[in-house]
């Protein structure tokens, strides 16, 4: 079945095809970018599945929704609260959009592990804030000064400062 009898065209069969299709640059590239995405495809399925099956549930939501919102519109308080929250909204988006908050979402501010850090040091600042303001003032000199320098818990945040600057100036000399 290689050949018909029209001229010696020779038939394509649909392996070949595949075969063909499969070995396109193009193709490979698709299904490299495809295989890529695979966990993502899955995950938007299953949503939409469960979305899907939640259907009429989600319907009845909206309508309750709807009943909700034509009473609320009714009355010139409702009307105004739905003025307040689209405003509130309007600036916020405004906010979210703003390049300050672009540039520090993007940034190492965000990252949790910073995050954790200023907790640390807020929890920090707190305590020994509350703890000079029991004791009221005292005096350092240096003796005493030199003393909590070698103090076992105060090494550690020594030690921290010390790493502090160094890594800043590194910053400050990269910018």
């Amino acid at each position: 079945m290689g050949e018909s009898g029209q001229g010696g065209v020779a038939e394509v069969f649909p392996d070949q095809m595949l075969t063909e299709r499969l070995a396109d640059p193009h193709t490979i590239d698709q299904l490299t970018r495809l295989l890529d995405k695979l966990d993502q495809v899955v995950f938007l399925l299953d949503v939409l599945e469960d979305f899907l099956r939640r259907g009429p549930e989600l319907a009845d939501s909206i309508n309750d929704m709807v009943v909700l919102a034509r009473q609320s519109f009714a009355d010139a308080k409702g009307t105004m609260r739905w003025q307040n929250v689209l405003y509130a909204a309007r600036r916020i988006q405004e906010f979210l959009d703003s390049p300050q908050v672009m540039s520090l979402t993007g940034s190492d501010v965000m990252d949790v592990r910073s995050i954790r850090v200023v907790g640390k040091m807020a929890r920090a600042m707190i305590q020994a804030s509350e703890d000079v303001s029991k004791g009221g003032p005292k005096r350092v000199g240096l003796v005493g000064l030199m003393r909590a320098l070698g103090d076992p818990e105060v090494q550690p945040a020594l030690n921290f400062v010390i790493n502090f600057a160094r890594n800043l100036s590194r910053e400050f000399n990269h910018a």
